[in-house]
């Protein structure tokens, strides 16, 4: 594989995003061409490698589908003037429509599995296109054992499950010294991440400890409805929700825990990257199985049901407790940047893209 072109949505703030940025630093390293097309013109959160390419294609009709319909056009002609060796196409939900659009091109297109399939993508006509299309891709790239079951076993036959690369370079060093009395939590202020969840919990735990304050990192539609609800319940000093930053490692590494909330998720990226600043992670047991692939309870972070209030309070309650008990997950957490080094794990994508790639050329 001397070119690999990556189709996605844009390059703000996300977990996919991410990857995408780990991948083509290693990838560019290792002297592949690597292009990222990205289906919005908008601002790139996440710093790359001078060498990558980017072709935005941004809106091309007020009308939705035919928007659609006119982008991911584009995105054939794109990569047939390109020629790669091979698309690597994510979230789930471009990567559904990324295939008839290269079907006749002979460049193989693999998708990355980005979420709960069960749940995404939620929307009707989407998930009747990706039972029409998958059929068609060269291989699938599945987070956890659990995802990949969700699929006939033809699809499953294509895929490999893998888990998301840790730049290292960018993670800061463990806190040293007494924790600040905080609980930080981020994402995409959406459905999925269930904050009204994390904040109902955070004010039965703030009864006992009000000495500690609640930071939810992020944006999204549903900020309005978060911070009314948190103003209703709390104390006005004893919540922040800053909006996304790029230093959000650097703020939330001091604080006493990290809790994810999310109804459903894939890999969580933002856990990985707390666990490996050696902070106490709480999260919710959420399909598809990636908080548990990462944290065995009680040893390295802390799992809870899914939308159980109470269960999350009590978890923060033993961590700000204990701080023994806090040292002890944050210190057994950190095992993940050896876990998930992305020299390693972007190592294994490229095999694995490579095989592909490789194929599609003998044929």
């Amino acid at each position: 594989m001397k070119h690999l072109a990556i189709v996605t949505r844009n390059m703000k703030a996300g977990g996919a995003e991410r990857v995408i940025a780990q991948l083509v630093k290693c990838f560019s390293k290792d002297g592949i061409n690597c292009t990222i097309i990205t289906l919005d013109d908008e601002e790139i959160f996440y710093d790359l490698p001078s060498e990558v390419s980017i072709y935005a294609i941004g809106k091309k009709s007020p009308k939705g589908y035919i928007d659609k319909l006119l982008k991911y056009r584009e995105v054939r002609r794109y990569l047939k003037k390109v020629k790669p060796d091979i698309v690597l196409a994510l979230p789930e939900e471009i990567g559904i429509y990324v295939i008839p659009a290269m079907l006749g091109t002979n460049i193989p297109v693999v998708v990355s599995e980005r979420n709960n399939p069960w749940v995404m993508p939620w929307k009707k006509v989407s998930r009747i296109a990706r039972k029409l299309f998958y059929p068609f891709a060269s291989g699938f790239i599945f987070q956890t054992e659990q995802a990949a079951k969700f699929f006939p076993h033809s699809i499953q036959r294509k895929g490999i499950i893998l888990p998301n690369p840790l730049d290292l370079d960018r993670i800061p060093q463990p806190w040293e010294g007494k924790r600040h009395k905080e609980i930080v939590s981020a994402g995409r202020l959406e459905k999925q991440k269930n904050f009204p969840l994390l904040i109902r919990a955070f004010a039965k735990f703030y009864e006992k400890h009000p000495d500690y304050a609640l930071t939810i990192y992020g944006e999204g539609s549903l900020r309005k409805e978060l911070e009314s609800m948190a103003a209703g319940i709390l104390p006005s000093n004893s919540y922040r929700f800053p909006g996304r930053s790029k230093e959000l490692l650097e703020q939330m590494r001091g604080a006493a825990m990290f809790v994810l909330s999310s109804d459903y998720e894939g890999m969580p990226n933002v856990v990985i990257e707390a666990m490996a600043m050696g902070m106490p992670v709480i999260s919710t047991d959420c399909p598809s199985g990636g908080p548990a692939k990462l944290i065995e309870s009680g040893k390295n972070g802390l799992l809870v049901p899914v939308n159980d209030y109470e269960a999350l309070c009590e978890a923060m309650n033993r961590i700000a407790e204990s701080e023994d008990f806090a040292q002890r997950l944050g210190g057994n957490a950190l095992k993940v940047r050896e876990q998930l080094d992305s020299a390693v794990v972007a190592e294994l994508w490229r095999n694995f893209l490579d095989g592909i790639s490789n194929k599609n050329t003998k044929n």
